[in-house]
């Protein structure tokens, strides 16, 4: 059982984590969404900031503002933390990004 996630915070950006098994799953069901529509991205800082994910194997993913701010900019590969810092209401998972996260194994805990 692994815990992903951060405290975030890394000015102007930085890369992909690749062992991040929560952040690869992202990119895999999010990233083309992520990389061209701003408010995907603002989805998706809504359903990390202070959310606890589980995935079906017992993996959890728990992500500050700045880190989910930090993994969306990594997917994008443009920018930093500060462009999606408090970019959307928390905790707030929309049915588009439980949807997809779904699809990887990946459910939130206690947010609607």
């Amino acid at each position: 059982m692994a815990d992903f996630g951060g405290l975030g915070g890394v000015p102007g950006g930085r890369a992909r984590d690749h062992d991040d098994l929560f952040e690869a799953a992202v990119d895999r069901c999010l990233g083309d969404q992520l990389r061209t529509d701003e408010e995907a991205c603002r989805e998706l800082w809504s359903a990390l900031a202070n959310v606890d994910w589980i995935h079906t194997n017992g993996d959890t993913a728990s992500y500050s503002f700045r880190a989910a701010g930090d993994l969306i900019a990594a997917i994008r590969g443009t920018g930093d933390y500060m462009d999606w810092y408090c970019s959307g209401p928390y905790p707030s998972v929309s049915p588009r990004i439980a949807e997809a996260l779904a699809h990887e194994g990946w459910r939130v805990e206690g947010v609607g």
